[in-house]
């Protein structure tokens, strides 16, 4: 394990509003959320909008000053706010960032926040040079109007012409997750937004409350083990302020919510301050993605069950019921092209996500998965030797998984021409090629040190 390896970066939407469920900007709110991370040494990353700039603007660069605070610009809405037009939408982000330079001088990687995007929002961001757009959320479907089903976690460079899909090389925007999901659960119970890190979402579904947060826990240390096989592991938490506020200003959730909420916040910022792990801003880790990867870095991820299961209420009835389990250990894996998961013991992939070639942004992108067979399989103390084979099929990006708990103490002696191999926790072996239309025969070799 590598803990530096892990980018944690909290984000809390700080912005203005005048909706049904409250106006204004929650100063009470903000002010509570910063105190709650400031006091763990954690910079928080607020959205902010032209009418919470000039409220939240001492505040903010006192911040910055002492805790090293950021800033993301909230950008219209495509459809509500701009009327599907990308000159109004890049006018208004254009007038909006002015401000925002006039605020804080310091700001100087630009980032955009909303949860819907569309292809003319990343085109108009790449005109403007903004560098990275916050509010992706893996897996989900209809919940706050968002649809992203498809995508990749984490970050990755956005096709502008297609946003929900990674750029061939190097793009100009970085996509950034709303919050950090439980890829485990999110997957195998069609419930990300459950299984998340938002903090009002697991404490309605029963997976964490004030007091307790053994399920983040949990979950926070299965992405610290994945430090030990990734350059890079993304967790990105966010937590509205106005959702940390009970006043005559905002009433989202009862005020016995939002103490809940902080106590769940004080305690798991405790439990990551002391982990080790890169504790930074949005502008800063995208700034550093930029300068590190030249494309989309592939993302290596085993995840396993959790011992904690959400309770039965109206929330969750609401989402339609959540399946009980038990599931098994998981592999997932995507880079610009494909994304892949992959259950224990099997060594296609459960679900194959093709990114080469699609433009329906309406699509999902599953491909179909050729028959897989094992022609030679010999394992002794010494050696281990497993040869695939794959028959005639569609060009397209594809993997394979050797799964093994005995693996501890082999290394790669041989495997087959164009293929990637990647050993994971002394329990798995990767392997990334290509398909090309023509049969493939896969031979792996693994030898005793």
């Amino acid at each position: 394990m590598k803990p530096q390896n892990l980018i944690y970066t909290f984000v809390s939407y700080a912005s203005h509003y005048d909706t049904p469920w409250g106006h204004g900007t929650a100063v009470e709110g903000v002010e509570r959320t910063a105190r709650l991370a400031h006091a763990h040494g954690i910079p928080v990353t607020w959205i902010v909008n032209r009418g919470s700039i000039p409220v939240l603007g001492e505040h903010i660069r006192q911040w910055h000053d002492a805790y090293g605070d950021d800033i993301i610009l909230q950008c219209p809405f495509f459809m509500e706010d701009a009327a599907m037009s990308k000159d109004v939408l890049k006018a208004s982000l254009e007038r909006d960032w002015a401000l925002v330079k006039e605020a804080f001088p310091w700001a100087s990687t630009k980032i955009a926040g909303r949860g819907k995007i569309y292809n003319e929002v990343i085109e108009v961001l790449e005109e403007l040079d903004f560098q990275g757009m916050w509010g992706y959320c893996w897996e989900q479907v209809w919940w706050d109007g968002i649809t992203h089903k498809g995508i990749p976690w984490g970050s990755w460079y956005v096709d502008s012409h297609r946003y929900k899909v990674p750029h061939t090389g190097k793009g100009k925007v970085v996509a950034c997750e709303w919050t950090a999901r439980d890829l485990h659960l999110s997957y195998h119970t069609g419930s990300p937004v459950i299984y998340s890190t938002d903090p009002n979402d697991v404490l309605r579904a029963g997976l964490c409350t004030g007091d307790e947060i053994a399920y983040w826990q949990i979950l926070f240390d299965e992405y610290l083990d994945n430090t030990a096989h990734n350059d890079q592991v993304y967790f990105l938490q966010q937590q509205e302020a106005h959702e940390m506020e009970f006043s005559d200003r905002f009433q989202v959730f009862p005020a016995s919510h939002v103490e809940a909420c902080a106590g769940m916040l004080d305690r798991f910022f405790a439990y990551v301050a002391q982990s080790g792990a890169t504790l930074t801003t949005v502008p800063q880790a995208l700034a550093a993605y930029h300068a590190s990867h030249a494309i989309t870095a592939p993302s290596y991820m085993l995840t396993r069950d959790k011992p904690i299961r959400p309770a039965v209420n109206d929330y969750t009835m609401t989402l339609g019921g959540v399946a009980a389990g038990p599931w098994p250990d998981t592999f997932f894996y995507y880079d610009s092209q494909c994304q892949m998961a992959f259950l224990k013991g099997e060594c296609k992939p459960r679900l194959l996500r093709n990114y080469i070639g699609q433009w329906d942004m309406q699509d999902e992108f599953e491909e179909k998965i050729p028959p897989i067979f094992i022609t030679q399989y010999e394992k002794s103390g010494e050696r281990i030797e497993i040869v695939y084979e794959i028959g005639n099929w569609k060009p397209m990006p594809f993997g394979l998984v050797y799964w093994d708990d005995e693996l501890s103490g082999y290394d790669l002696e041989t495997c087959s021409s164009d293929v990637e191999t990647k050993m994971i926790q002394d329990e798995l072996v990767f392997l990334r090629f290509q398909l090309t239309g023509e049969k493939r025969t896969i031979r792996l070799v693994l030898r005793k040190k």
